[in-house]
C-alpha cells in the first residue's frame, strides 16, 4: 500500500511514504532541495566527471551500462525482456540509507517504459522513475541501511535510454551513522577471488557475535544461498562456500554478492566474481 503526501503546496516535491514488507519505511522524493534537509546528515556526490568512482562504490550492469565522462553522466539501456535479466546494481560501502540523482530518460528507440528501483539486498520495491523525466531530480530515504540498489526497466516493449547524473547517497542524521564512517565490528573477505569454484569466506570479528550467517545472492537481489555460521568469538574465523545454490546446483559464472548477518546487525555486502 502506498500513500502519496503532499511535502507542501508551495514545493515542487512529492514525498511518496511507504512501508516495503516490515523492513523498512521509504520516502521518496522529486525535489533535491527538499530531498537533502529531509536527510539531514552528510551526503556524497558521484559527478562522473572522469572514469574513477568514489571510493566505496561500484556498479554491475548486466547490458551496456558505462560511465560518460564527456557527458559527465552514467548511461545505460534497459529493456523489460532480454535474454540478460536487463539491471543496473550500485553497491555502497559502507552501507548507506538514501539515494538519488538527476534523471533524464527517453532517446532512441523508443520513449522508454520508466525505470523501477530496488532495495537490491532484500529485493525491496522503493518506486518507480517515469519515462517523463528530463534532468529531473530523484531520490529516496530509507529509516534502515542498505548496501545496493537495483535498477531494471518498467513494463512495456520500449527499450529505455537513460542517464544518470550527479548521483547522491549518505545517511540520515535520526541513523546515528555517518555515510563516510560507518563502523561494524564484523569485517568479510574472500579467497579466491575470481573463483572457479569454491571459494573462501573469512570473517574477522572484534567483538562476540551471535546468530551469524552469510548469505550469497545474485545481482537481482535474489539469495542464492544461506551458510548458517554460528556464534564468532572475537578473530577470523572461515566458512567454505562451495559454489552451489541452495538447491545443490553449481551457480552460473557471473558477479555475485555476500554479506554477513549476525544478532543485531549485519555488513555490507561484497562482490564475488564466479568462472565456468
Amino acid at each position: 500500500m502506498r500513500n502519496v503526501v503532499l511535502v507542501a503546496a508551495t514545493m515542487a516535491a512529492i514525498a511518496y511514504g511507504a512501508t516495503i514488507g516490515s523492513a523498512a519505511a521509504v520516502t521518496v522524493y522529486t525535489d533535491r532541495a527538499e530531498w537533502q534537509n529531509a536527510l539531514g546528515g552528510q551526503h556524497l556526490t558521484e559527478d562522473f566527471a572522469d572514469d574513477l568512482l568514489n571510493a566505496g562504490v561500484s556498479y554491475v550492469s548486466t547490458e551496456s551500462g558505462h560511465i560518460n565522462p564527456e557527458q559527465e553522466c552514467y548511461q545505460d539501456v534497459l529493456a523489460s525482456q532480454s535474454q540478460n535479466d536487463p539491471m543496473t546494481v550500485w553497491t555502497f560501502e559502507p552501507q548507506v540509507a538514501a539515494f538519488g540523482g538527476d534523471w533524464t530518460l527517453g532517446g532512441p528507440g523508443g520513449s522508454g517504459n520508466s525505470l523501477q528501483v530496488y532495495i537490491a539486498g532484500d529485493s525491496l520495491y522503493v518506486g518507480s522513475i517515469p519515462n517523463s523525466f528530463n534532468s529531473g531530480f530523484w531520490g529516496f530515504i530509507s529509516d534502515t541501511t542498505f548496501s545496493s540498489v537495483r535498477l531494471i526497466g518498467g513494463p512495456g516493449t520500449n527499450q529505455q535510454h537513460y542517464c544518470l547524473d550527479d548521483m547522491v547517497y549518505g545517511c540520515p542524521e535520526s541513523t546515528g551513522v555517518e555515510s563516510d564512517a560507518v563502523q561494524s565490528p564484523l569485517t568479510l573477505r574472500s579467497a579466491p577471488n575470481p573463483t572457479i569454484g569454491s571459494a573462501a569466506l573469512f570473517l574477522r570479528s572484534s567483538v562476540s557475535l551471535r546468530d551469524v550467517q552469510v548469505l550469497v545472492y545474485n545481482v537481482a537481489g535474489r539469495e542464492t544461498r544461506k551458510l548458517h555460521v554460528g556464534d564468532l568469538s572475537p578473530g577470523e574465523h572461515q566458512v567454505a562456500w562451495d559454489g552451489r545454490s541452495s538447491d545443490g546446483r553449481r551457480v552460473a559464472s557471473g558477479i555475485y554478492l555476500y554479506r554477513a548477518v549476525y544478532l543485531g546487525g549485519e555488513t555490507s555486502a561484497k562482490r564475488l566474481v564466479v568462472l565456468r
